[in-house]
């Protein structure tokens, strides 16, 4: 693929036929129109009157300029232009598609498509072979093998993909792709649903005002109460899964443009706000 700017080529080598349009430009200069034949009676008494229309011995210059335009953009035509490419798949080999269809990518379903669309878009200009794979269990199961599909194949399934009302198994993937056997040119693509596996952890940042009340902060501290019951019963949740949920809170810092609007006194406004 070549690339000029926000302009690519996915045939590039056909753009060498542009060298042939001066040869083109000569041809057309030289050759003149072909003369037109008139079937017309002899008679010597209009041997000496003049036609209206007279053709020219030489080409126009504007029909020439006209005949190569047409010809550069067709030679352009057929070098697949493509506006603001997407970065070009690397190697040679099939491209794996993995995509998180559980409940929590509902949320950003049509983009997930929209993406994966774009990754496929790019295997059949490459004439790649894909693998599709999904997380969240299927009523059928895993198939015993993967079963590599034509790039257009694969979109078909992907347009008519929707997400499922339960979790992403993702061991469970893992766990059949060791038993399965991948090129080394294979490039991988996950469209993950956001949410961490065994060993993540879920960060949210809380506020001192959910544990004290404080004045004229009956806002943040409802607000921020809730964040940190959200993360204690994620935290049950996701025990089992191995997913730690915490919730940090700071206290206040002075010289912010927060404490500057809470306790315009400095510190002694502080003191008096937290009294």
């Amino acid at each position: 693929m070549l690339t000029l700017g926000p302009l690519a080529f996915a045939a590039p080598w056909i753009l060498l036929a542009l060298a042939v349009l001066p040869v083109l430009i000569w041809l057309l200069r030289v050759v003149p129109p072909a003369p037109r034949r008139i079937a017309f009676p002899a008679i010597r008494l209009l041997y000496g009157l003049k036609p209206r229309d007279e053709t020219s011995s030489t080409t126009p210059w504007w029909l020439i300029l006209l005949r190569v335009l047409l010809a550069a953009l067709i030679v352009l035509a057929l070098a697949h232009p493509l506006l603001n490419p997407r970065a070009q798949l690397i190697g040679g080999g099939p491209l794996v598609l993995v995509i998180d269809d559980g409940w929590a990518a509902a949320r950003d379903w049509p983009q997930r498509q929209q993406a994966a669309e774009e990754l496929l878009d790019q295997a059949e200009r490459a004439g790649r072979p894909v693998l599709l794979l999904t997380t969240a269990p299927a009523a059928t199961g895993l198939p015993e093998r993967m079963s590599p599909l034509r790039a257009a194949e694969a979109r078909s399934l992907v347009q008519a993909l929707q997400p499922k009302p339960w979790a992403s198994d993702r061991r469970a993937l893992v766990d059949w792709l060791n038993g399965q056997e991948l090129p080394a040119s294979a490039e991988s693509f996950w469209l993950s649903d956001g949410l961490g596996g065994p060993g993540a952890t879920a960060l949210a940042v809380s506020a001192v005002q959910a544990q004290m009340p404080t004045a004229a902060q009956a806002h943040v501290c409802a607000a921020k109460a809730g964040v940190e019951m959200l993360m204690r019963t994620l935290a049950v949740e996701w025990a089992a899964d191995g997913i730690r949920s915490l919730a940090i809170a700071p206290g206040p810092v002075e010289g912010t443009e927060g404490m500057r609007r809470l306790a315009p006194g400095g510190q002694a406004g502080l003191e008096r706000l937290l009294a």
